[in-house]
């Protein structure tokens, strides 16, 4: 059961693998085939359409919306478009259908006359919209002729520029492959002592490597080739039943990719399958007499063990200090990647530290206990000095997880300090304060007025002029209505205020706005000029009771009465807070392969643990005749498992910390949790101390029902 277990998750791990390169394969290729060709680059070609590429929100996460005005009806249409809309009329992809919905916002675009189909879409829950805008909306509006769409494409709209890059989710997958590839050691050697047995009298008998080979690929590979098929399954029943629904991320993955690559599908099986088959050989090597040795002695063997444990500590100064000497603007992807690679191999290596260091300690706790007379210690330090693999086996899912989860912690969500900043001011005000973004240049007066007196009632307008030079406050100016709305006074002549002395609103927006956010001028007057192109680039919207206002409906107002992409509504850092939600969503990703990685290490844990008390027991069961006391049963296992366990939780959360210095920001928010970094070490210590008490308890079992069979 175990190595199909394990055989079954390595599988699903390759198969996650595989699913990353054909979901990012058909993206690639749909956005390729539907990118606008601009005239700019075929001037000899005739515009089929006028075309401006935006953005739009969605349950507080952008999207693209393209507008597109065809210049003839027998235009070419994007691919999974089956028709132009009308004026007014738009297409959209049942993501975003979906999206608006949930927000009750069906008509935010116009009348959607028609879902836009997968030959359309970069994956099968991708948000996007094709409008034909009305005259409105083209009125003013820088637009660009396109000649038609597919490769050689100049304009990319849609997933490719919301989702993370394949080489991150990639990295992203060894949070579970590791703790797979954890649970196949565990599993190949659950068990051994009997295997090691048996290989020895094959040994003993004649056979040769064949015969070992033979017989240990006859034993464990029913259970790893259906392992490997059983990982591979809900890959392949996503490319045959159709479109699937990843819980909790959101994202769709398209059966089509994966129907092409059926093949990497089955690979992924035959895989994992292939590691186990190999790992069951090489780690149950040919039985050898030898003759009789000290604990010392045999501690010193195992030389690929030493050489881990010795590595270690390199590999953790290494992954810190190494990917920091590269340039983050030119080799981003480059560190990420040694990084990564870099925390896999301490997560490798980190149980052997653990398991050498309980040798050595293991032998003077031996010498220790020969003037002490404690059999127990005498017993455990005997043992751990003798068998160090047994122990990096019971603390590796221990060691590993603790490193996991804190990994898993600082890659959920990573802001920049302007998004941290942004969700302050947020949290601060609300959506009391609204700054709306203007381009003179690309409006009429008349249309701003219009969408101005259509303004919710209790909302106030006031207007921010910033000079060209940096050392003059910004200006705000409105009626006296609007300036009492935001607590400035209604005065003769312009006012200098400090700003941690105004209204908090208005701090914020000039902070967010100003060259000089330490203090501002006000002033009552008109917040538009008769001549739009001379007033000011930024209006703020205050209500006038300090409550929030109805930014949805205000951003409607504007989508429907000013030409596209003339203005921008949002709260203070509304684009900041977009990428953050964005880094929120791309964050789930990681805590999405985290939580089953913690999970198989659980599972390699209690596997383990399970192995060591069979194995544990049965080895002080003959203490039984030459101690007549239980006691010696807990001491025991007080050294040999609750020691090495406590010992790799410390040096875990030392590595962890280590591993976490590269990573952490404060400015960006990432910082490593210290309570979630302690609660998960407290957490594994009572794991530890679960451990020792259900190994005594096993031993004391196991004892009673001994009896000698010429051991």
């Amino acid at each position: 059961m175990a190595l199909l277990l394990a055989a079954a998750l390595l599988a699903l791990g390759f198969s996650a693998m595989a699913s990353v390169y054909a979901a990012y394969d058909g993206i690639d290729q749909r956005s390729s085939e539907r990118a606008l060709q601009y005239r700019d680059a075929y001037p000899d070609r005739k515009p089929v359409a006028l075309a401006i590429s935006t953005f739009d929100e969605a349950k507080d996460v952008q999207h693209s919306v393209v507008y597109l005005r065809p210049l003839q009806s027998d235009a070419s249409l994007p691919p999974g478009v089956t028709r132009w809309p009308a004026p007014g009329e738009a297409m959209a992809s049942p993501g975003l259908v979906r999206a608006l919905k949930s927000e009750k916002a069906v008509g935010r675009f116009g009348k959607i006359v028609g879902e836009i189909g997968h030959s359309g879409l970069a994956s099968p829950g991708e948000r996007l919209a094709y409008v034909n805008p009305t005259d409105a909306q083209l009125r003013k509006a820088r637009v660009d002729p396109v000649v038609g769409f597919g490769r050689p494409g100049q304009d990319l709209a849609g997933d490719l520029l919301f989702i993370q890059d394949r080489g991150r989710l990639l990295n992203g997958l060894y949070l579970v492959l590791v703790p797979a590839a954890v649970l196949a050691v565990v599993a190949v050697r659950m068990g051994s002592a009997g295997r090691d047995k048996r290989t020895a009298l094959v040994s003993a008998l004649g056979g040769g490597w064949r015969a070992r080979l033979w017989l240990n690929l006859g034993e464990s590979a029913p259970a790893v080739l259906a392992g490997g098929l059983l990982g591979t399954l809900p890959g392949i029943a996503i490319a045959v039943t159709g479109d699937t629904r990843l819980p909790w991320i959101d994202y769709w993955l398209s059966s089509a990719d994966l129907g092409r690559w059926w093949w990497a599908l089955v690979l992924a099986g035959f895989a994992a399958a292939a590691v186990l088959l190999v790992l069951v050989c090489v780690m149950h090597p040919a039985g050898r007499r030898s003759r009789s040795q000290s604990a010392r002695v045999a501690a010193r063997k195992g030389k690929a063990l030493r050489w881990a444990a010795i590595a270690c500590p390199l590999l953790v100064f290494a992954t810190v200090w190494g990917p920091a000497q590269l340039d983050p603007a030119r080799y981003a992807n480059l560190r990420g990647t040694l990084y990564n690679l870099g925390v896999a191999l301490v997560l490798a290596t980190l149980p052997c530290a653990v398991a050498v260091a309980s040798a050595g300690v293991g032998g003077k706790l031996a010498n220790w206990a020969r003037r002490t007379g404690s059999a127990g210690m005498l017993i455990s330090g005997r043992r751990i000095a003798a068998h160090p693999g047994v122990t990096a086996r019971l603390v590796a899912g221990v060691g590993i997880a603790l490193v996991v989860v804190t990994q898993v912690q600082l890659d959920s969500v990573q802001f920049g300090a302007s998004a941290v900043a942004a969700r302050k001011t947020a949290a601060r005000i609300g959506k009391s304060l609204v700054v709306v973004d203007i381009r003179p240049e690309r409006m009429e007066k008349e249309q701003l007025d219009a969408v101005l007196n259509r303004l919710p009632a209790g909302t106030e307008v006031l207007a921010v002029h910033t000079a060209g030079d940096p050392s003059t406050p910004t200006l705000i100016q409105g009626s006296c209505q609007a300036l009492r709305a935001v607590r400035l006074e209604c005065a003769n002549g312009t006012q200098r205020i400090e700003t941690r002395a105004a209204d908090p609103r208005v701090a914020e927006a000039i902070r967010w706005t100003s060259h000089t956010p330490d203090r501002f001028d006000a002033r009552v007057g008109a917040p538009l000029s008769v001549n739009l192109a001379e007033g000011p680039h930024t209006l703020l919207l205050a209500s006038s009771d300090g409550g929030d206002l109805p930014v949805g409906d205000i951003k409607q107002l504007a989508r429907d009465g000013l030409p596209i992409s003339s203005a921008r509504v949002g709260v203070p850092g509304a684009d900041w807070i977009g990428s953050s939600n964005l880094s929120v969503k791309q964050g789930r990703w990681v805590i999405f392969f985290g939580v089953p990685g913690v999970l198989i290490l659980a599972l390699a844990v209690a596997l383990s643990n399970l192995a060591e008390f069979v194995r544990f027991s049965r080895t002080v069961a003959p203490l039984s005749v030459l101690a007549g006391r239980r006691r010696v049963f807990y001491s025991t296992a007080l050294w040999s498992l609750l020691m090495p366990l406590l010992g790799a939780v410390l040096v875990s959360l030392v590595a962890a910390y280590w591993l976490a210095v590269p990573e952490e920001d404060p400015v960006k928010g990432i910082e490593l949790s210290n309570p979630m970094a302690l609660s998960a070490a407290g957490a594994l210590s009572a794991l530890a101390v679960a451990t020792w008490w259900w190994g005594a308890r096993a031993s004391v079992h196991q004892a009673a029902r001994w009896r000698p069979y010429g051991e």
